[in-house]
């Protein structure tokens, strides 16, 4: 059994961590570095400080959009911060900490559940899902034949809006489903000491998706931080190609995305530079081009979202290491909430 473990773990890390590899190498080995300095040197600190601003706005949007589903148990700066720091895990470690991370960090503020905060967290990624397939979905008939196999995408996208109306529909029938379980329970002692707290508590999360108001405005504030993302990825792809359709970074930025779902190293590293690559490759534009805008926007991404996550962390008077712990232990009060 212990060896059995051990081998689990080893491929829970050995898995990503190839495709990572693997990626990297098929884009190193095309690579011509010279050209590649040479494409680097053409973007201007100018562009960068104006990205950075865009870049900010565009996560704060983001921020607020948790900060409704969240229904505003907490503070929008606490929302702001630990997203950051769910980020900050996710960019740092592998197998997606960065969602228990949220949940353990709201869950000392006492206003809202571990499992609100997940359901919260898996709304947020549906509406993301849902985006990122409709604006690829838009720009894919301008770059590809009609014999194109969009299964894929479309397969996504239908899942999504399955998700959303199931959603919906737990939020509008939650109190009949707590009714259900509630008599079912009266019959199994694991309904009543274990599934029905789980589900009230998530059904909570998904109570926003009942206030046509609150849905609106957290799906809006996401598609507009969307926006912004293109326009940001706009100014830095144009010091390298100047005058670029736009709708190539709505193409290539949705596609990141998805590739960004993909087993991978922690940040998705190597597999987000793959994906931005060979969306650039569709578009006719150069590797080298491509790689220069990838390893541009994947870091300023990178260093921002850690930055503040480690400002989140301060504030809250966390050392990474230690509270890195208690999410692995998924700490105390989160075990007795589950």
């Amino acid at each position: 059994m212990a060896e059995k473990r051990v081998i689990a773990r080893l491929l829970r890390w050995l898995l990503p961590l190839s495709i990572s590899g693997l990626a990297i190498w098929l884009i190193l080995r095309e690579i011509d570095f010279p050209v590649f300095v040479i494409h680097l040197a053409k973007i201007r600190w100018q562009t960068l400080v104006l990205a950075t601003v865009i870049y900010f706005v565009s996560y704060a949007l983001r921020a607020f959009c948790w900060y409704i589903l969240l229904r505003k148990k907490v503070a929008y700066r606490e929302a702001f911060f630990t997203m950051g720091v769910g980020y900050l895990l996710n960019n740092i470690f592998p197998f997606r900490l960065g969602e228990i991370g949220r949940a353990v960090m709201l869950d000392d503020s006492g206003r809202t559940s571990p499992l609100e905060v997940f359901s919260s967290v898996v709304v947020e990624r549906i509406f993301d899902v849902f985006l990122a397939a409709l604006f690829i979905l838009s720009v894919l008939p301008r770059i590809l034949s009609g014999g194109y196999d969009q299964t894929m995408i479309l397969i996504a996208l239908s899942l999504a809006v399955v998700g959303l109306i199931v959603l919906f529909l737990l939020a509008k029938y939650r109190e009949k489903v707590a009714v259900w379980l509630t008599r079912w329970g009266q019959h199994s002692t694991f309904i009543r000491d274990w599934l029905q707290p789980k589900v009230a508590h998530a059904l909570e999360g998904f109570a926003v998706l009942n206030d046509p108001r609150a849905f609106l405005l957290a799906f809006g504030s996401l598609a507009l931080s969307w926006v912004l993302a293109f326009g940001k990825n706009y100014l830095i792809f144009n010091n390298l190609s100047p005058q670029p359709p736009f709708w190539w970074m709505i193409f290539v930025l949705s596609a990141g995305a998805f590739g960004a779902a993909l087993p991978s190293a922690p940040a998705g590293l190597g597999v987000y530079e793959g994906v931005v690559v060979g969306a650039f490759a569709l578009l006719g534009v150069g590797t080298e081009l491509a790689f220069t805008h990838a390893i541009v926007t994947h870091a300023m991404v990178f260093v921002y979202a850690n930055l503040i996550g480690l400002i989140g962390l301060r504030l809250r008077g966390e050392a990474l290491v230690s509270f890195l712990r208690r999410v692995i232990r998924r700490s105390p009060k989160i075990q007795t909430a589950e």
